[in-house]
């Protein structure tokens, strides 16, 4: 006997194949879990951010201050890194950093000292209230640069 096609035997294999494929949803993964950090890292970095371009503008504004503000602008741009520095287990992206609103700095240097005291001071409460939400790893290093941010409110609000 000579066949022309394929065996019913063949043919009824090959439909228990496919019909099983379909069935088990074949190689399709679950979309993982987005970090549960990300949001609460991204308003850290939005904070932090605003801080360096308020010492970055003080600063241009007011060089007498370059000496004393040098050293705290220099850490909080270390805060802005490490907050930008991806988690081990990242699966997404943060999100898009916010544009920093356009900064001015006031016109007198005890107002921009106490400016940046105000600021330091407003970013430090919000990274306090930031711990509870976020992972253990995430708060240690908010923990950090909380109190990092009250230091330098301290320092800038102690009279010269």
């Amino acid at each position: 006997m000579d066949q022309a096609g394929p065996s019913r035997r063949a043919v009824l294999a090959g439909a228990g194949v496919l019909a099983v494929a379909a069935c088990s949803g074949g190689t399709r993964r679950e979309a993982p879990e987005p970090d549960p950090d990300l949001p609460i890292r991204a308003l850290a970095i939005d904070g932090v951010r605003r801080l360096v371009d308020l010492y970055d503008v003080v600063g241009r504004a007011h060089p007498s201050l370059g000496p004393e503000l040098a050293p705290l602008a220099a850490e909080t741009a270390s805060h802005l890194a490490a907050l930008q520095q991806p988690p081990a287990a990242a699966t997404t992206s943060a999100s898009t950093p916010t544009p920093s609103p356009t900064v001015s700095a006031p016109p007198t240097v005890a107002g921009a000292r106490a400016a940046l005291a105000r600021a330091e001071r407003h970013e430090a409460d919000l990274r306090v209230s930031q711990l509870a939400r976020a992972s253990a790893s995430l708060a240690r290093l908010l923990a950090a640069i909380g109190a990092s941010e009250a230091t330098h409110a301290v320092m800038l609000s102690a009279t010269r």
